[in-house]
């Protein structure tokens, strides 16, 4: 069986932090969205909004501390007791709930407040939390994938306007691809190591390969569309064909399978979550001539 060192404590909480910013960014763009789309701002409502995110993603830490689900590459930004991990849980879930309360019922954003907050924890802290615990059932991947593009892109461009557009899908749908891949990778269990729950340990290493490749296509086309038939003209056409050609990098590694040696492993795991990043500062680059 193949040894793995643990990532040291300062990479374990760069590499949460970056996830972390890459699970606001669409948060961000819903709310630049909605700017460009002609609706004032409620600052109010964007901290709110934000703090309620970051109760989710710590709840997300927080479930995997106290039940101590493996996925391989993403590890928890500090080494804690489960009592401890169990304590903030509860706590961020508890906070969320309030403030979820408040922008319904006091600051009026509207009756599908509550619900995007529930979907919020069920793709948080019921990835590893009982009785879903969804990326032990293989579900945790899509789950994921959904938190880090359209339910955040959706929610912030909700709670500013009350209604949906159209463009949350343009650019809250290859984020998602993107994230689903990220996480799927990341689930992948060491070569020589036991599988898990994960939908990637489910599948044997060519199977995943291929699930990647069908997704990395989707983000691609998805790519393609944005860039082709903008709402306005783009500036940020250069960076939209960085990350084409990113993604055709990441297609290369699997094709000379990645995953069969951890160090590839873990190189594409961190080029995909930078992926993950750009392309959301890419989108928030072709919304600010709109603003």
């Amino acid at each position: 069986m193949e040894e793995r060192t643990p990532p040291a404590g300062q990479t374990r909480l760069a590499l949460n932090l970056a996830l972390g910013a890459a699970g606001l960014l669409p948060f961000g763009l819903g709310i630049l969205l909605a700017r460009a789309s002609g609706y004032a701002l409620r600052p109010g409502v964007i901290l709110l909004g934000l703090t309620v995110l970051v109760c989710l993603h710590l709840a997300a830490w927080a479930a995997r501390g106290t039940y101590g689900a493996a996925v391989p590459r993403w590890p928890l930004p500090w080494e804690w007791p489960p009592a401890r991990w169990r304590r903030l849980g509860r706590g961020c879930l508890l906070l969320a709930a309030a403030l979820g309360l408040w922008l319904q019922a006091g600051a009026g954003t509207g009756r599908l407040t509550l619900p995007l907050g529930g979907l919020g924890v069920v793709c948080s802290h019921c990835l590893f939390a009982p009785p879903l615990a969804l990326a032990r059932r293989g579900w945790g991947e899509a789950a994921a994938a959904l938190g880090f593009g359209l339910l955040p892109v959706f929610a912030g461009y909700y709670l500013q306007t009350g209604h949906g557009l159209t463009e949350i899908l343009l650019l809250g749908l290859p984020l998602s691809l993107a994230a689903f891949n990220l996480f799927l990778i990341w689930g992948l269990p060491a070569p020589g190591s036991l599988p898990g729950g994960t939908l990637a340990a489910r599948l044997s290493p060519p199977g995943v390969g291929l699930l990647f490749t069908v997704v990395n296509i989707f983000t691609i086309a998805a790519l393609c569309v944005v860039l082709l038939f903008p709402a306005v003209p783009l500036p940020s056409r250069g960076g939209l064909f960085l990350l084409l050609g990113w993604a055709l990098v990441h297609q290369e590694l699997i094709k000379r399978r990645a995953y069969v040696r951890e160090e590839r492993l873990t190189l594409l795991a961190r080029l995909l979550l930078l992926k993950q990043l750009a392309m959301g500062l890419v989108f928030v680059w072709g919304l600010w001539p709109r603003l």
